[in-house]
């Protein structure tokens, strides 16, 4: 028994020092990018947030599911018709157990929510979402040294800070102050651009460049999270006052009940607005972090030590969807129920 443990802590260890000399040597590559704002990729012209392109792409897939399971319907599923009915099924009852009589006007509503988050934080995990996508001059102070393979380009693992430059046009400013505005412009452009298509290079000639993605995930993008938050909530009050009337706003304005009933009705309506902050936050952050982990991982050790992670994110994806879609619903059932409403 003893040496069978041995020899799997051996395995373990070598399959350890292996990925990092592998990562380190091998494979070595740019850490992606790490920012809060989408990134904005130019297409046909125009300059487009590369989260938005990763939704409209959920959506598609949406698309193509749908028609695939439905194209060639069966009495007897199989296939792809089978999964897609049972998924379905599964959550109109969860659907029907919270909501009741409500069940078939809201599931419409809290299926897609889940669906569109589910898709579009699983498609955060397909290889070239994050990776692949136009390489631009450095936007800020720091780029990464480019390889060109062909007529493409290739981030390297070295990172460049763009000190030189900033020396170069500090010593074009001196110069033109004794020399004259010519000469500063000319000292100014043989130290701080680049030669080729732009690019700003290192004091060796070398091009440097940053990678704007075409595709980000959804959720790393705050538009998207509190965009499907302000859908969510609004829905909660419009299908609130269809059931309850004018009755529906007496939880935030209870003058009856005194000074009591005042204060619990400004509680009610500072939590209304905090459902919006927590839905956009929630997603938001377990997205963004799962997606930084996984950056920081397959940059340190790019063989096998990231696949647990990503499982990690399967299910992260999976759960967040769901707890997005759950809680409209219980927002939704919660709305319909009068304030006095004790039976």
């Amino acid at each position: 028994m003893s040496r069978v443990l041995n020899s799997k802590v051996l395995v373990a260890v070598v399959l350890v020092l292996g990925t990092i000399v592998a990562g380190k040597l091998v494979a070595p590559a740019a850490l992606p990018g790490i920012q809060l704002p989408a990134e904005m990729v130019p297409i046909l012209g125009f300059r487009v947030p590369n989260t938005l392109l990763h939704t409209l792409l959920a959506d598609i897939t949406l698309l193509i599911l749908a028609f695939l399971a439905t194209r060639n319907m069966k009495e007897i599923p199989d296939g792809l018709q089978n999964f897609a009915e049972w998924v379905i099924e599964g959550f109109y009852g969860l659907t029907e157990d919270i909501a009741g009589d409500r069940a078939r006007q809201w599931f419409p509503l809290v299926m897609t929510i889940f669906l569109l988050v589910l898709v579009a934080n699983w498609w955060e995990l397909v290889p070239g979402v994050d990776s692949v996508g136009v390489v631009e001059p450095p936007h800020g102070e720091t780029g990464f040294v480019l390889a060109k393979v062909g007529p493409l380009y290739a981030l390297t693992a070295e990172e460049v800070k763009l000190e030189y430059k900033k020396e170069g046009e500090k010593a074009g400013e001196k110069a033109g102050a004794e020399m004259g505005e010519g000469e500063a412009k000319e000292g100014e452009g043989k130290e701080g651009e680049g030669k080729e298509e732009g690019f700003p290079t290192t004091e060796d000639g070398r091009p440097i460049g940053v990678l704007v993605p075409f595709l980000r995930a959804s959720a790393t993008d705050l538009n998207f999270t509190l965009a499907l938050a302000l859908i969510s909530m609004a829905m909660v009050q419009y299908y609130g006052i269809q059931a309850l009337g004018m009755g529906y706003f007496t939880k935030f304005i209870n003058l009856k009940g005194g000074a009591m009933g005042f204060v619990v009705g400004l509680i009610e309506t500072i939590s209304e607005f905090a459902k919006i902050i927590s839905f956009s936050f929630r997603l938001f952050g377990n997205i963004f972090a799962g997606q930084v982990l996984l950056f920081i991982m397959a940059f340190l050790l790019p063989w096998l030590v990231p696949v647990p992670f990503y499982g990690l994110e399967l299910f992260v994806g999976l759960i967040q969807a769901f707890i997005f879609a759950v809680l409209t619903l219980a927002f939704l059932a919660n709305a319909v129920v009068a304030h006095d409403d004790h039976h």
